[in-house]
């Protein structure tokens, strides 16, 4: 059993049981496979962690420029003579800023939480369904490499 750190995420505790799944003496119930288990869980940890590290600055950037917004009012008010404060397009252009940063957030967090599923599906796999389950994940990491493609999104729709 993985020891449980709560300020760990879950890409970290699902690498921790792959590890002791995956990696323990000898080639075990999945036999030559361990070793391959073991790479991916490693690979869509590296990624999770990405992931993890750009929603969470997206959500303190955002945080603290949605703060700005609503305070924003305020600052123009007692700062009467920094002008620019008063005008619109500064105004427009940091709520703008605000709202980037929390789709950049939104958008970050459901890819770490789409590689974290994926780690789930490795480490409860049984070692019959071990080829299916590397050919599902190898297939859904080379579309998570492609990265963001805009005429695919526009086709989809």
């Amino acid at each position: 059993m993985p020891d449980l750190n709560p300020n760990q995420t879950s890409a970290k505790l699902l690498l921790t049981f792959a590890n002791q799944r995956f990696g323990g003496e000898g080639p075990g119930e999945f036999g030559d496979q361990a070793a391959v288990l073991l790479v991916l869980s490693s690979d869509l940890y590296i990624k999770a962690r990405s992931y993890a590290l750009l929603n969470k600055f997206g959500f303190w950037v955002a945080l603290i420029l949605a703060l700005l917004v609503v305070v924003w009012p305020a600052l123009s008010t007692f700062a009467s003579d920094l002008a620019f404060l008063k005008s619109a397009i500064v105004q427009t252009s940091v709520t703008a800023l605000a709202a980037l940063s929390f789709a950049l957030y939104a958008h970050y967090k459901k890819r770490q939480v789409a590689a974290e599923n994926l780690m789930r599906l490795l480490v409860t796999a049984a070692p019959k369904e071990a080829d299916e389950v590397v050919a599902r994940i190898l297939s859904e990491i080379e579309r998570m490499d492609q990265g963001f493609s805009f005429s695919q999104k526009v086709k989809s729709e």
